[in-house]
């Protein structure tokens, strides 16, 4: 009988100390996203690295590290972040994207490109993923898939502005003129100078309209 008692307080305490680091884990983790969200990346990281070191096979730990990295442009430490994440959870479309934008930070295009499609594949929902790949094709000069993909921005999200804006330079690198006016005004319609755009998208409206030379 004392042999099963002493057995059940073992399991009880066992129980309990799983229990508080699971607690401690989940504080660290919400503390994080305090810290995110006050930009208060340094911090974040912080609390990222705790609630890692009292669980490390929790995938979201990893990817809130990698996010911190990346605010704070520690792209090849956020990349093996997300990578971690992603060797916990193969199906973490989030971490896809996440890690394909900082890929595409340091000039891994190939590899950016890659996590972009593997990110559309898990979720062929969401508008953000597929600008950022329609942004990378624009850059590596894959304007046919490029357009493809500003189409199935906007077809997703039709008040994604910036997605008017870089499918209107894909139609004016094309000389497809009144499709990028059309786009460029769109642009300005809905964003005006909110990302900062606003002097460069009417700079590239006067050069369409400025007649060519022969």
């Amino acid at each position: 009988m004392k042999v099963i008692n002493f057995l059940m307080m073992k399991i009880i305490l066992l129980m309990f100390i799983t229990t508080l680091a699971f607690s401690q884990e989940k504080s660290f983790i919400q503390s994080a996203y305090e810290a995110i969200q006050r930009k208060d990346y340094k911090s974040a990281l912080e609390y990222y690295t705790k609630a890692i070191e009292k669980q490390s096979n929790y995938a979201p730990s990893h990817y809130g590290r990698g996010l911190a990295n990346s605010y704070l442009e520690k792209y090849s430490e956020s990349i093996q972040d997300f990578t971690e994440a992603l060797n916990l959870d193969r199906n973490y479309h989030e971490a896809y994207y996440a890690r394909g934008l900082s890929n595409a930070k340091i000039g891994n295009n190939q590899a950016a490109l890659h996590d972009f499609s593997k990110a559309i594949e898990l979720n062929n929902t969401n508008a953000a993923y597929f600008y950022a790949r329609a942004n990378m094709y624009s850059f590596l000069g894959q304007y046919s898939n490029a357009l493809a993909d500003y189409n199935k921005t906007i077809q997703l999200d039709p008040n994604f502005g910036l997605a008017y804006y870089g499918r209107a330079v894909v139609y004016k690198i094309e000389k497809k003129k009144e499709l990028a006016l059309a786009d460029f005004n769109k642009y300005l319609q809905m964003n005006g100078d909110r990302d900062g755009l606003q002097s460069e998208v009417q700079r590239l409206i006067k050069e369409i309209n400025e007649p060519e030379e022969d």
